[in-house]
């Protein structure tokens, strides 16, 4: 192996190193979040908010960071978020309320704009092949942290403080940005100076295209049950509920491997398998799941295998349903990521503060949230209908079109 390769190939684990512990720091500290409140004399209500804060820091600087990196350098923008996201972390457990603490989270979730930025580089630096089974890893995180995250937090958190969660992301944090400072590839600018109104009417375009943003919609509105459940589980589970860490630990496990399994299912596909049959089946197969869920809410045993069988089939289409949503767009595959990540936070944290909101209304308990469910899975298997109505007329007229 050459030097050059085995250096691409170390920066590739640091920034694996930098993705991961941005999604594992939120998943570690949700178990905390009951004795952070407590300690701060604050509301219940916080801790969800302290997801959605996380979740609109992660879109508050993508629209700009894609123009940006074409002028000054991925180079820079990756070592800068890695920074952003280590002094953040490293502010946290000096928080004195929670309005601070709050605060600090939203800036530490900034540091999940820079990811898309080391996704691009890699596809720029390795073949079809490598960047593609690399790509496959990276992606893995975002099922690992949400099984990983809450066993590492409970572990923590049940012998030391709970800012030792945050010492240890900081930790992580320096590990990574040192090793990319080494061995981060130094690319040049692709533009001297951006053509800010050709940015903006690409902009202009991506946000107009109705194809792109009912897609969106449809994927945040997807995510919100699961995210939901990282939210608020502690609430349920270790409060309302009164079962221990290990109790929550295998809800989380059951809950949320169902990616695992969509995840290996998708694998086996062959590479002709419509994406059309792949969205009306993972949608039936959540519906299916989610409904049981709402009906078993009194049975917990049952009620986690139906939310297994809803993250089995919410797996098996979201993928699916983002990249038929940003292909629509013929624009900058660097701006339309860009603007599907600022979407998919917006819609996301905005659906949780509604859950929010209705929990603060009728009790945070797991009857409240199963309950919640129902309507937005019947929202959710009209939207993909429609969705897949439309790719399954664009075929059509596709077809109609190759024959005249």
């Amino acid at each position: 192996m050459s030097i050059q390769s085995r250096q691409l190939l170390w920066f590739f684990a640091f920034f694996l190193v930098f993705e991961l512990n941005i999604y594992l720091s939120n998943d570690m500290i949700m178990p905390a979040m009951l004795g952070i409140v407590d300690e701060f004399q604050a509301e219940a209500r916080f801790v969800p908010l302290s997801l959605s804060l996380y979740l609109l820091g992660g879109s508050a600087l993508q629209i700009f960071l894609g123009p940006l990196a074409d002028t000054i350098g991925k180079r820079k923008l990756v070592l800068t978020g890695n920074t952003l996201f280590l002094l953040a972390t490293v502010a946290v457990p000096f928080a004195n309320s929670i309005e601070q603490f709050l605060a600090l989270r939203f800036i530490q979730g900034m540091g999940c704009c820079f990811i898309f930025i080391g996704y691009a580089m890699i596809h720029e630096l390795f073949d079809d092949m490598a960047a593609v089974k690399l790509s496959s890893i990276l992606s893995s995180t975002t099922i690992l942290a949400p099984l990983a995250g809450p066993i590492l937090g409970s572990a923590i958190i049940s012998r030391l403080d709970w800012r030792y969660v945050f010492f240890l992301s900081g930790l992580l944090a320096l590990l990574s940005l040192l090793g990319l400072c080494k061995s981060m590839p130094r690319t040049a600018p692709t533009v001297t100076r951006p053509d800010l109104a050709a940015i903006v009417r690409s902009y202009a375009a991506i946000f107009s295209n109705g194809r792109f943003m009912f897609g969106m919609f449809t994927a945040g509105l997807a995510t919100v049950p699961l995210t939901a459940w990282i939210g608020f589980s502690p609430l349920f589970v270790l409060q309302e509920m009164g079962a221990s860490y290990a109790t929550y630990i295998a809800l989380q496990c059951v809950i949320l491997s169902g990616f695992v399994f969509s995840s290996i299912a998708i694998q086996r596909l062959r590479q002709d398998f419509p994406l059309v049959h792949l969205l009306r089946l993972g949608g039936l197969i959540a519906a299916a799941g989610m409904l049981g869920a709402g009906l078993g809410r009194h049975h917990v045993d049952v009620f986690a295998a139906c939310m297994f069988v809803y993250s089995i089939g919410f797996g098996l289409f979201n993928g699916a349903l983002i990249r038929s949503a940003i292909t629509a767009s013929k624009e900058s595959m660097t701006l339309t990521t860009a603007a599907m990540s600022l979407l998919y936070c917006i819609y996301l944290s905005a659906w949780l503060q509604l859950y929010n909101v209705l929990c603060q209304r009728f009790g945070y308990a797991l009857e409240t949230y199963a309950l919640l469910n129902i309507p937005v899975i019947v929202l959710i298997a009209a939207c993909l209908l429609l969705f897949t109505r439309g790719m399954a007329g664009r075929r059509e007229s596709e077809v109609r079109l190759a024959r005249h």
